[in-house]
């Protein structure tokens, strides 16, 4: 790509749409926000922030909470789909690249600084070999990193086990009211957090938001509830590291997990992750990471856009 054009890059979740303009490749400017939902196609989306700016931009990076596998792309959490060769004959005709949002976001993992990176319990020795980074929000996205090549995925929709400690009841509950086994996402999401706390205070109504939830120290139900997602969260990237022997590090990223790591006992996070009676001793090496830099996605975009 030529970094003397102007390059749109963009992150569209199941609730935002965030978009920015790069010149460099090195720098954004002009970020937006808006509420995905308010459009009722993505080019509306583009056309709205693009007609507001004074210069002419034809090339895209995009990065979508859907699977990416086809012309057509339909988003999991929301009812939404567009043609990636016709928003490319109608907006971006010089180049568009879409892929999904978290393999986006594991592009600009190496161009982090230090400080935007927090290491999760005890000092662990990163080592180059494979990562995956894993991002509750509306959904529960997941990427890979092996041998250098992001390998995007939908591992937020595996199902979790029955027998689970701590989750069976909840478990339980929700295959009664929803006719289907419960997966990771239906959880460790938004809807998760809303979905725990309503079935530990049994109330239909939640008075709390989603943020509020995760930081009422003073309400018990709260507390429990960050409890429970801490665990489910250790056991999945349990799960995570040891399928894609992440030995290079889990990784963390997102608003949900910023907060419900904040004041956290990482020892007892560490050791829900760990607790593997044949796999204790590998897990115990695996380092993980809490990302606190917000606009990882376009971190993403320019490192991908340098290196085109």
């Amino acid at each position: 790509m030529n970094p003397h054009n102007p390059l749109l890059i963009a992150e569209l979740g199941a609730t935002k749409a965030r978009l920015a303009i790069t010149l460099d490749n090195l720098s954004f400017f002009k970020q937006a926000s808006y509420d995905i939902k308010q459009f009722n196609t993505v080019e509306a989306i583009f056309k709205n922030y693009l007609n507001k700016l004074n210069i002419s931009v034809k090339r895209a990076i995009i990065g979508v909470a859907a699977p990416v596998a086809g012309d057509e792309v339909a988003f999991v959490n929301l009812d939404l789909n567009f043609s990636q060769s016709k928003l490319k004959e109608n907006i971006f005709q010089d180049s568009l690249l879409v892929l999904n949002d978290l393999e986006l976001q594991a592009y600009g993992i190496e161009s982090l600084d230090k400080e935007k990176i927090f290491i999760i319990g005890d000092q662990k020795k990163s080592l180059s070999q494979s990562k995956v980074l894993v991002s509750p929000g509306t959904g529960l996205g997941l990427a890979a990193i092996v041998d250098g090549i992001v390998v995007p995925s939908e591992a937020g929709h595996l199902n979790i086990p029955k027998n689970l400690p701590k989750f069976s009841s909840l478990v339980e509950k929700f295959q009664t009211e929803n006719k289907r086994m419960s997966t990771f996402e239906d959880f460790l999401s938004g809807k998760g957090i809303n979905y725990i706390y309503r079935y530990l205070s049994k109330s239909k109504f939640k008075p709390y938001s989603n943020e509020d939830i995760l930081s009422k120290t003073e309400d018990p139900d709260c507390n429990e509830t960050k409890y429970l997602m801490l665990y489910l969260l250790a056991v999945y990237l349990r799960y995570m590291a040891l399928f894609w022997g992440a030995n290079g590090g889990v990784y963390l990223s997102g608003s949900i997990v910023n907060s419900l790591l904040l004041d956290t006992n990482f020892k007892q996070f560490r050791d829900d992750f760990e607790d593997s009676s044949k796999m204790n001793s590998l897990l115990k090496e695996i380092p993980i990471f809490l990302i606190k830099e917000l606009n990882l996605g376009f971190k993403g975009a320019l490192k991908l856009a340098s290196s085109s």
